[in-house]
């Protein structure tokens, strides 16, 4: 089968009026899907195709070189392949072959920290075979404006409203779940880059299953829908400002995942399709809930702003976050909880995730040996204490899960310690995974104090 995108021309049209004309074809969003045998009858040269044929290397797993195949073929594709099962050697494999099949730059965007591991990956994989250039922000415009086929990686806040599209041949979101942000500066930046690239790639392990706008999006970005309002439009209903706005129509369930299933593919567990079983060997996760309880001071605070003795109903978001604020007020034992906690394994790497500066600030006062990276940590320095922590140089590392919680590999860990969570489950379920993925040979064991 052949697959062409469609586009806003005059000559895609015409070629749109010359597949309608075939005894057999599929269309699907902006793609058409032409049986071999037809090609030559719409002007599709099959000899040039297969010259560009995919060549895997021999080092993938089945699933993944079978995944990065389809995604070849398909040009434009998303791998929500659940944490731990080897997106960046995906990612590589995919920016390798575009970049020798064609004569224009091919950038990946990932996570900031997570820049530097995936040069390091391509470098421990390729050796000097599939050189990256890390190209800074003030660079950017330039480097994908220069012709000449190589490839790139550069941070998501690297991304500006003011970036322009420059002349890609392939666009790579690492961590693309950020897409779920409708209205925020990442998301509609990398849509607009997008516009007209050839080769595509987005990959996660976490898309939401609830947030529709991030499917849509991921659609309009691998060009599957013209907008996201055709997307919603086609598999949903508005039911206007409710917790479910946007309600699947009951016909629409089949053809929802079927439409899906064109331009991505969900991967928990290889063997479910067939291929070899390499996730079962993951070591398994232990949760221990503990509770901790409320100093004087935080049973008034608490008393004060719900007018009750005993809290049995959190409420809503505004009340949930004030409470949460309270439990790690500066009166809160709990930081001395977690230090004597991680304490107690001396032998054990642990990370310390925090929500809050002055959460974290209590830890480090309470804990003085560890390591701690916050939002105004130098990136050198992040790097440092990183490869330091990896290295086992460092046993504790406190941080937040939206500086180091998506995209890095963490397997050293086997202790994490979480002060505080909200109401993201992704965002807990990326902090684990950083620890308990392939390479990981110890249990992690989780500890969620609570008070």
């Amino acid at each position: 089968m052949v697959n062409i995108y469609l586009d806003n021309s005059i000559e895609a049209y015409r070629t749109f009026l010359k597949v309608k004309s075939l005894p057999r074809y599929e269309i699907h969003g902006r793609i058409a899907v032409v049986p071999d045998e037809y090609a030559a009858a719409i002007g599709i040269s099959m000899e040039r195709e297969t010259a560009r044929d995919y060549v895997p290397a021999d080092w993938l797993f089945d699933y993944q070189r079978d995944i990065v195949r389809m995604a070849v073929e398909k040009r434009r594709y998303a791998i929500f392949a659940d944490c731990g099962l080897g997106k960046t050697p995906m990612l590589l494999e995919f920016a390798r072959h575009v970049r020798a099949v064609q004569s224009k730059p091919v950038l990946i965007v990932s996570p900031l920290m997570v820049v530097k591991q995936t040069m390091e990956e391509a470098a421990k994989f390729y050796g000097d075979s599939l050189p990256i250039e890390q190209v800074p922000a003030k660079s950017l415009a330039k480097w994908m404006s220069t012709p000449g086929s190589r490839v790139g990686i550069t941070n998501y806040d690297a991304l500006r409203d003011d970036t322009p599209s420059g002349d890609l041949g392939g666009l790579i979101l690492d961590e693309s779940s950020m897409l779920k942000s409708h209205y925020g500066k990442w998301g509609q930046v990398c849509l607009r880059l997008g516009a007209g690239v050839p080769w595509k790639l987005a990959l996660t392990g976490t898309p939401a299953p609830n947030d529709r706008i991030e499917y849509a999006n991921h659609a309009v970005f691998l060009d599957a829908f013209p907008n996201v309002n055709s997307f919603l439009a086609r598999f949903f209903i508005n039911r206007g400002q409710t917790q479910e706005r946007w309600e699947l129509k009951p016909h629409a369930l089949r053809p929802f995942y079927r439409a899906l299933s064109h331009w991505c593919i969900f991967l928990t567990d290889p063997s479910t399709y067939g291929w070899k079983d390499n996730v079962h060997s993951i070591p398994p996760i232990h949760v221990s809930i503990e509770e901790v309880s409320l100093s004087e001071e935080q049973q008034r605070k608490v008393r004060a702003e719900t007018g009750q003795l005993f809290v049995t109903e959190l409420g809503g978001i505004t009340t949930r976050s004030k409470l949460s604020r309270m439990a790690k007020c500066e009166s809160s034992s709990k930081p001395q909880y977690i230090a004597d906690l991680v304490r107690s394994w001396p032998d054990e790497s642990t990370i310390i995730w925090c929500r809050y500066n002055d959460e974290q600030r209590a830890i480090e006062s309470v804990l003085p040996e560890a390591a701690s990276i916050d939002g105004d940590t130098p990136l050198n320095e992040r790097q440092r204490l990183v490869d330091d922590f990896k290295a086992g140089r460092i046993r504790v590392l406190i941080t937040k899960p939206k500086i180091l919680g998506f995209g890095l590999n963490l397997q050293v860990c086997t202790r994490q310690v979480f002060s505080g969570l909200q109401d993201s489950y992704e965002e807990y379920y990326q902090a684990v995974k950083r620890s308990n993925r392939i390479g990981s040979t110890k249990p992690l064991m989780v500890h969620i104090p609570v008070s």
